[in-house]
């Protein structure tokens, strides 16, 4: 059996230990899954602190080489 859950004759035929042991797999796997993703979640985060600060920077790099490509325009 896979991480899915088995089908309804499948499910019949298990004894009750097999069921526990399959019920144990399928939550495992969505609790990796989970695990997964909140740590996709973070980096993203993460991320949004590194992107906030390089546009930041480059619009005041910008802003400069505009202020001071208008006075070389005088």
């Amino acid at each position: 059996m896979s991480d899915k859950m088995p089908s309804w004759e499948e499910w019949n035929g298990l004894k009750e230990d097999q069921r526990q042991y399959s019920l144990y797999k399928i939550l495992d796997s969505m609790d990796n899954r989970l695990c997964d993703r909140d740590i996709r979640i973070k980096r993203l985060e993460n991320r949004k602190w590194i992107d906030r600060f390089s546009s930041g920077v480059g619009g005041v790099v910008g802003g400069c080489l505009a202020i001071l490509g208008l006075r070389g325009l005088r």
